[in-house]
């Protein structure tokens, strides 16, 4: 019986004896707690009222037979609580701080008396939340408005949380050592992930610098372990993000950002290679405002934001071309490609959000959000690239949600969300020509042309709808809902349709001689660069909160998830395939998505100052549609690529005469590279358990010593199947030892190049200690820093090795044993430790003299420190030792997968800023100074891999001398500039 149907099993058996549990919501925050008496009794039938301080927003309940009131669904904020009760006094209790995800429990004790007598309930709100089971962690309003972020993408605050890193893909983040794929981000409470290629909607990091401003950000929640059964379709972390909102009085703000040329430093391997600082431009600036349109009633929020960043790129030959030599007369003759051109981004976004409180009962929120990125020359990059070989890349976001509570009576409540997302990311081309590359001596020398895939699109249209009721029963409080969602996604992408030469030369090109010729087709009858692999998705959940004593509250649930992946209806009819049961017209569908998940909370101590939480359970992930797509298109039919070699008697007369394409496909016999789904795919699961102790080390301090697990199991991964069983070839080292390696001898289907099979087979194990330590905000500062230790170990789990040639990296070395790649995973950061926190320097406003109070009052102070041990990296070899056509994923076979450690990383960034009053209290300017950086540490981030040259005739390794030298550094010192007016 497998890991996943044990687990299930376990909680159907619960749900069956109990009824239905689980924990905190996606959105929202939760406030409840219990009344009792004198003499600890509880108090049944007490009114407890709930009010938002800000925007006057209230909600009632009334204490059960058990005493317990829960008011689920509350706006993040600032509140008041008041209970009452025939023959108590009234108690209220105000400044209770909500954040996004948290659930409060209170314990309000009445005093006898009359209830026109009313007591005010002193002490601060708990720092410890008494019943979460999850291991997650909250970046508050304070912490994003006035943290140092380069790029103020809100999203890099995730990396201060424990168990959270970069992930090798660019732009992404792993948290519990999955993959950037595996992970999902929430505004709002709705979907905000780009389902084709699995990243946050508008591909932010990547390609647009983000799609929400920073500014129009509240607070979010870090959800790295055990979150709750209503938040789904993620094995990794899931990001809970809530935007801003209006309240009763007028609030706004204006900013600009600058940095220059002369603020920076320069890079390390710039100047050991004598090139100067390049010019660099960057400005954000935008602005907010928000109010009251009817106070108490109607509310909006506002925010633009846009950033224009601009880099010059100055094109060179890979290799030095001595002055007078038949090679420059050819480089000079190429001169209009060498013309150095400007690359940038230009983004702009836009908020608009109402929050209206319908009457006592109701509250219905709308928010629109648009994102507009041109990525100029964004398309293709390289310093070895022309202008005319690129293109600008665009992503066009808009993001239109509307969330409606009902209070449908004093112990339940209803939820509805909607989303309507329009993603769309075409790339255009500066060029109608073909792609022209020139080689010598192995290395690039230039490429012109259009770019080989452009121009292109990837568009994503998406419904989602999500229906919750929360049901408080005695001492649990159930909560029943479904969330669908439904993506209908265009992808076209024209890969070597236009042509693509390679002269291996530059006398080659002078004489229009080709190495090679490529060009691409649509297969007659089908749509051919175009695919549609739309997304329908079905979720079902049942959760609870039971309190089952005084200090035990246990967080159980289950939740059923159904993936509908579209196929094209393609079928190659190769008989080798059939007899496989390869079937390129089908995608297999798994309906055994069933997920258990439990939690505790403990309360240790009789107060709050000692708790115990822990988890564990069942989690399954999208599989992303650049992977159903490629296998709408690459199955040997829909498109069709033809590469002609000038060495190959029957395919050197087909080659068209340079510049020219060729009309349509020519007579020639193919072996096309295919992808095809493995027939018992399964969709991808993580089982994550977890333990927690929290400690309150003093009023505004906690303390969390934690324990991270997370296996993955039927993880993708692409493998070439189409192999014949390796030899073993006898080798020696240079002045050393014998070694062998293996060797396939060919192809098993010589119908086709490579047969690359999407299936579920990689896994992976994740273990990680951490200690935190966080003060929340109080005299003037907080900080949150922690360190974690951590290890995974996988099998080289990748859901986006979609291209022949370009994703090669990311297979395994031996694809018919792949087990040989099991090690330290490419997300592996052993060590990592991080502190952040601001503090408000204004202790000059009490003084008497009032110049002095004037000139010292008014200073902030905001740090980030990362400090980690370096990521692990595979040696490499040059050629094809294994002959399975990549020399990519190739190494010696006699060393293992990531055995290599990198360099680590170390940055300290700052931020000093000071508010100066403009008109009273009411208007403030802020001048901010900040530096990223700031040491100006070089940190490496890619050095030679390759510690041996093979001669395949000799069967020798040879040792060079380039390897483990540095080849490239990360960000040098940047200083920025920033000014801001507050209202």
């Amino acid at each position: 019986m497998s890991l996943q149907v044990r687990f299930s099993l376990i909680f159907v058996l619960l749900l069956t004896v109990q009824g239905v549990w689980a924990q905190s919501e996606a959105g929202g925050a939760t406030l409840g707690g219990t009344v009792t008496d004198p003499s600890g009794a509880v108090v049944s039938g007490a009114k407890v009222k709930v009010s938002n301080e800000l925007t006057g927003l209230a909600r009632e309940s009334v204490s059960n037979a058990s005493g317990v009131f829960r008011l689920p669904r509350l706006p993040i904020g600032r509140y008041s609580l008041v209970v009452e009760m025939a023959g108590f006094k009234t108690a209220k209790r105000s400044e209770i701080q909500l954040g996004v995800g948290a659930v409060l429990s209170l314990t309000v004790t009445l005093e006898v008396g009359a209830a026109t007598e009313q007591v005010t309930v002193s002490g601060d709100v708990p720092i410890v939340e008494t019943t979460r089971s999850q291991t997650s962690t909250s970046v508050n309003e304070r912490a994003v408005r006035d943290l140092p972020i380069n790029g103020r993408n809100f999203l890099d605050f995730t990396v201060l949380t424990p168990g959270v890193v970069r992930d090798p893909r660019g732009g992404d983040l792993s948290f519990g050592g999955q993959r950037g794929t595996s992970n999902a981000l929430l505004i709002d409470g709705n979907d905000a992930n780009n389902t084709f290629f699995q990243q946050s909607s508008g591909r932010t990091g990547v390609r647009n610098p983000y799609a929400f401003s920073q500014e129009a950000v509240a607070e979010f929640q870090v959800n790295t372990n055990g979150y709750a059964a209503e938040i789904g379709r993620a094995g990794g972390g899931v990001i809970n993000v809530v935007t801003k909102s209006g309240t009763n009085e007028l609030h706004g703000s204006a900013f600009w950002f600058l940095r220059q040329r002369f603020l920076n430093a320069n890079t390390f391997i710039n100047n050991s290679r004598g090139i100067v600082r390049q010019p660099y431009d960057f400005d954000q600036f935008g602005g907010t405002v928000g109010g009251p349109a009817v106070k108490n009633k109607l509310f909006y929020f506002l925010s633009y934001d846009g950033q224009r960043n601009l880099q010059p790129v100055a094109p060179l030959p890979a290799l030095n071309i001595a002055a007078g030599s038949p090679q420059a007369a050819v480089v000079a003759g190429l001169a209009q490609y060498f013309v150095p051109y400007t690359q940038g981004s230009n983004n702009n976004t836009f908020l608009g959000k109402a929050d209206w409180t319908i009457n006592d009962k109701s509250n219905l929120t709308v928010r629109y959000n648009m994102g507009r990125f041109t990525g100029k020359n964004f398309e293709n990059g390289g310093a070895q690239r022309a202008q005319e070989a690129t293109g600008n890349s665009q992503n066009n976001t808009d993001n239109v949600t509307g969330s409606y509570t009902r209070v449908l009576s004093p112990t339940m409540v209803y939820d509805a969300r909607a989303t309507y997302l329009q993603d769309q990311a075409p790339g255009e081309a500066n060029s109608t020509g073909p792609e022209v590359n020139i080689l010598e001596a192995g290395a690039r020398v230039i490429s012109f042309g259009r770019n080989s895939f452009s121009p292109r699109y990837t568009n994503i249209k998406r419904f989602q709808t999500i229906h919750s009721l929360s049901k408080t029963v005695g001492t649990h409080t159930m909560k029943f809902g479904t969330d669908f969602n439904f993506d209908r996604i265009a992808n076209f992408f024209p890969g070597n349709f236009s042509g693509i030469y390679q002269f291996n030369s530059l006398a080659d090109y002078a004489a229009r001689r080709p190495f090679s010729f490529v060009q691409g087709f649509a297969g007659q009858g089908t749509d051919g660069a175009l695919t549609k692999p739309n997304v329908s998705e079905y979720a079902f959940y049942g959760q609870d909160s039971w309190r089952a004593t005084e200090r035990l509250t246990l967080n159980l649930g289950l939740r059923y998830d159904l993936f509908r992946y579209a196929a094209n209806g393609v079928l190659n009819p190769n008989a080798g395939l059939a007899a496989d049961r390869l079937f390129t017209n089908q995608i297999p569908r798994d309906n055994s998505n069933f997920a258990g998940r439990g939690g505790f909370a403990y309360r240790v101590t009789k107060s709050d100052r000692m708790l115990i939480r822990g988890g564990l359970g069942v989690f399954y992930e999208r599989t992303p549609a650049i992977i159903t797509g490629t296998s709408h298109s690459q199955n040997g039919i829909q498109v069709q690529g033809y590469s002609l070699l000038s060495t190959n008697p029957t395919q050197a007369g087909l080659i068209p005469v340079f510049p020219n394409v060729l009309a349509g496909p020519p007579t020639l016999a193919r072996t096309p590279d295919i992808y095809v789904f493995d027939p018992s795919y399964r969709t991808p699961r993580t089982y994550q358990w977890s333990l927690n102790v929290e400690t309150r080390l003093a009023t505004d301090y906690l303390l969390t010593l934690g324990y991270l697990g997370v296996r993955g199991q039927n993880l993708t991964r692409t493998r070439d199947i189409n192999l014949q069983t390796p030899e073993v070839i006898s080798a020696s080292i240079a002045g050393g030892s014998g070694v062998s390696f293996l060797r396939s001898p060919g192809r098993l289907n010589s119908a086709f190049g490579r047969i690359s099979l999407f299936e579920s087979a990689a896994d992976s194990i994740y273990h990680g200690g951490f200690v935190q330590i966080a003060k929340r905000y109080g005299k003037s500062f907080q900080f949150l820093a922690n360190y974690t230790f951590s290890k995974v170990i996988d099998t080289k789990p990748d859901a986006t090795s979609v291209v022949v040639g370009a994703d090669d990296a990311k297979q395994v070395l031996n694809t018919l044993n792949p087990r040989m790649d099991r090690g330290l995973g490419d997300a592996d950061v052993r060590h990592r430790g991080v502190i952040s926190g601001t503090w408000d320097i204004d202790y000059a406003k009490g003084l008497q003299n009032p110049v002095l109070r004037a000139v010292l009052r008014g200073y902030q102070v905001g740090l980030i420190t990362q400090i980690q041990s370096g990521r692990w990296f595979t040696a490499s070899v040059a050629g094809d030792l294994n002959n399975d056509g990549s020399t990519a994923n190739e190494r010696p076979g006699f060393i293992g997968r990531n055995t290599i450690e990198g360099p680590g990383f170390a940055s300290v960034d700052v931020r000093l800023s000071r508010d100066i009053n403009v008109y009273r209290e009411r208007m403030k300017l802020k001048l901010i100074f900040e530096g990223f950086n700031v040491t100006n540490r070089a940190n490496f981030n890619n050095f030679d891999r390759t510690p041996f040259a093979y001669n395949a005739a000799t069967r020798v390794f040879t040792g060079r001398a380039q390897y483990l030298a540095m080849t490239g550094s990360a960000d040098p010192r940047i200083l920025q500039l920033a000014v801001k007016l507050t209202f």
